[in-house]
């Protein structure tokens, strides 16, 4: 399967599985991250990646979507390349290569203490709960090593509760 992206010229509005889609480059992504880390500074992580979960679980729910086709999804949106092939039924851990938050981020601000991939982590929690058909609060999803903290790929425990 080929992920189905549309775009609507008329209305300008890019579209998958029924929910909008905008591109943006990691300048804006990283600036807009870290403007509301800055604002909401403890909140922001779960608000972050909250967000993301909620759209990427109703979209992985239109279409209907597998582990390929989220692998594919997520590489076709630019966010790097996402293995979610060691998940099993009560979690497990997804990788991603190339993320475009952690690479942008330190192309931008350089490395940090702390993780910085929470709209990739919301991606993977919307997604296996959509896959999985579990309400987005059964599975808990937290990066463990990110390589905007000096590690060389970013990894993310998977609970399924």
């Amino acid at each position: 399967m080929t992920v189905d992206v549309q775009f609507d010229a008329e209305a300008n509005v890019a579209t998958c599985g029924g929910e909008s889609l905008v591109f943006h480059c990691h300048y804006y992504n990283c600036a807009l991250h870290k403007a509301i880390e800055d604002g909401m500074g403890p909140d922001a992580a779960a608000v972050l990646q909250s967000s993301a979960a909620r759209v990427i679980e109703r979209q992985i729910r239109a279409l209907s979507a597998g582990r390929a086709e989220v692998e594919e999804l997520f590489s076709t949106l630019g966010f790097g390349k996402l293995n979610l092939s060691s998940l099993n039924a009560d979690g497990g851990e997804a990788v991603i290569h190339g993320s475009h938050y952690a690479m942008g981020w330190t192309a931008l601000h350089g490395d940090r203490e702390t993780p910085v991939c929470l709209f990739p982590a919301g991606f993977i929690q919307g997604a296996v709960s959509a896959m999985r058909d579990l309400p987005l609060d059964r599975i808990k999803v937290a990066e463990s090593r990110c390589y905007a903290a000096g590690a060389g790929d970013c990894r993310f425990k998977v609970e399924v509760l």
